[in-house]
């Protein structure tokens, strides 16, 4: 991710919106979506629920549209729409984890069907999961359909270490000449608006990114050549 773009994020300089589509294109160029069913963060899941004492947890990671499970724990679905995700609101803080003791006495998710309906969702804890720069991908959360009274000081480390270790996972997964294309589009796209409602604000970082996207793929296509 380039430097300069990341920083003009991190300070405010972006909507928003450009925030966001960079970060969407972050994920796609990260790989994780070619996660699904991976065993190690599999494992990593499992043991995130074994310790948090609940019935469900996950790696989401929030697309557009959806958020999608490569790997859960007492889920029942693959993905579900973004307007419902929890997790879409832990990423809006990439730096905090996201507490919810109770979703159904809390006024941003009392109304969720995540809640009203059988999911039966009360606690709720989600930490991101970063990239190398900084962007949220997802988050690493566990899900209990009872409510609690709090969170002890060292279950929030113990979520951040395996949110961390979740990163460092996704950090080594081979990304694909389909995920670079997905972000080099999702990046020309913005561009392409930016330009029609002249605003260049950032153009020049998003177009930075695109260019080292282009040469990622670039190679990637020699090295398959090869």
């Amino acid at each position: 991710m380039d430097e300069k773009l990341t920083d003009s994020v991190a300070g405010g300089h972006c909507s928003r919106e450009k925030h966001e589509v960079v970060r969407q294109a972050a994920v796609y160029a990260s790989g994780v979506l070619n996660m699904a069913g991976d065993p190690a963060m599999h494992q990593l899941v499992e043991h995130a629920a074994r310790e948090f004492h609940v019935p469900v947890a996950a790696v989401s990671v929030v697309d557009r549209d959806r958020q999608w499970f490569p790997v859960s724990i007492g889920m029942d679905v693959p993905e579900t729409a973004r307007e419902v995700s929890f997790c879409a609101h832990a990423i809006e803080q990439p730096h905090e984890i996201l507490t919810v003791l109770d979703a159904s006495r809390d006024p941003r998710f009392c109304a969720n069907p995540l809640v009203t309906g059988a999911s039966h969702f009360r606690f709720y804890l989600g930490c991101p999961i970063l990239d190398r720069s900084g962007l949220a991908l997802g988050s690493l959360c566990v899900i209990d359909v009872q409510p609690r009274a709090q969170v002890e000081t060292g279950e929030y480390e113990r979520l951040r270490e395996l949110a961390q270790k979740a990163a460092n996972l996704i950090a080594y997964v081979e990304v694909s000449t389909t995920d670079l294309k997905h972000a080099g589009d999702s990046i020309g796209e913005q561009i392409e608006d930016l330009i029609r409602a002249g605003d260049d604000s950032v153009v020049g970082e998003l177009d930075a990114m695109l260019r080292r996207i282009e040469r990622q793929e670039e190679k990637l296509r020699r090295q398959r050549k090869g």
